[in-house]
């Protein structure tokens, strides 16, 4: 772990220790720019000021979510468990099964490794055994009867996986799109654009699509309640080197694992190296989770040589799914 990033997780950690969530993000921001001025890193600004976080940024990991049970009370991996997994993501069983170029063989390994996560191979720079940072255990807080309805809609989802009762039921195929924060390894780059009124962030999601985003930073209000979108209302602004993003006015129908259409999140962007960008993104949803929890993503700067990101589209021309739902209801009529 480099010296840079190391400071900066240690300043985070007695954050946690001292500084509640409810201390609100000039808290946190202090502790985080004290971290990347510790270590003698100051970013470049833009011709009108603001922090330079622009470039094409590299996400893509291994790391769950949430800390797997093998790790139980382990925050972080040693150097020997994290080449371990590493090395276990790429020789895993079914990830590449290539034969001889140009059999059917070849083809057909070529087509489902492009299916895969398997280009996700590395754990999250800082070493940590989940992406969830708080609360400590690396869990998802949900509530009682929050847990009961995630755990009833994904048995739901297995039940119709192939009776596939609609479109719906096939998130995969429908393409709906990613819900923020995207921490799946398909979000495996971002591209930031600045104004000095305005960021704007392009997602690279896999066959899932794209998606851009317009951060006003001119302190506009959010829109009304009544105005719902699939990646929210977002506003910044910034705080010392960091860029906070609140955003709300989040669709129903895109809750970030059970959310629902009140979570508010909170994004923090803090360059600490050239090429190195830390993420911090606070989800908060009363009628979901028993706090407010945290995950740490970090974002690694890409090959800007030729400024070049491909735009994503989300199975263009997919014809699968009309002959999927058909061969549901041929099912139903054989029963």
């Amino acid at each position: 772990m480099m010296p840079r990033l190391r400071a900066f997780i240690g300043a985070l950690a007695l954050a946690a220790a001292g500084v509640s969530i409810a201390a609100g993000p000039a808290a946190v921001q202090a502790v985080q720019t004290d971290a990347a001025a510790a270590d003698g890193y100051t970013p470049a600004l833009t011709p009108w000021g603001h922090p330079d976080l622009q470039g094409i940024w590299d996400s893509k990991t291994q790391t769950p979510l949430e800390r797997p049970a093998e790790f139980a009370d382990k925050e972080f991996l040693t150097a020997e468990e994290v080449e371990a997994l590493e090395r276990r993501t790429v020789e895993a069983a079914g990830r590449d099964e290539r034969d001889e170029r140009g059999s059917v063989a070849d083809v057909e390994g070529a087509y489902n490794n492009a299916f895969s996560t398997f280009y996700a191979t590395k754990v999250v720079e800082t070493g940590r055994t989940s992406l969830i940072v708080d609360p400590p255990d690396g869990k998802i807080p949900y509530t009682a009867a929050a847990r009961e309805r995630v755990d009833a809609e994904a048995e739901r989802r297995r039940a119709t996986r192939e009776d596939a009762d609609g479109p719906e039921d096939r998130p995969a195929d429908r393409c709906t799109g990613f819900t923020l924060p995207c921490t799946s390894p398909l979000c495996a780059f971002r591209r930031i654009v600045q104004t000095p009124d305005a960021v704007t962030l392009y997602y690279e999601a896999g066959h899932w699509g794209g998606a851009y985003r317009t951060i006003p930073l001119d302190g506009r209000p959010h829109a009304p309640a009544h105005v719902r979108q699939w990646h929210g209302d977002a506003r910044g602004r910034w705080e010392g080197d960091t860029l906070v993003v609140e955003t709300t006015n989040f669709s129903a129908n895109a809750g970030f694992e059970g959310a629902t259409g009140e979570m508010r999140l909170v994004e923090r962007l803090t360059r600490t190296e050239h090429d190195l960008l830390m993420y911090h993104a606070t989800i908060a949803d009363d009628s979901t989770f028993t706090q407010p929890w945290t995950i740490e993503v970090t974002w690694r700067l890409g090959d800007n040589r030729q400024n070049l990101i491909y735009e994503s589209a989300c199975h263009e021309g997919n014809y699968a799914l009309t002959s999927i739902l058909a061969g549901a209801r041929v099912q139903e009529g054989a029963r």
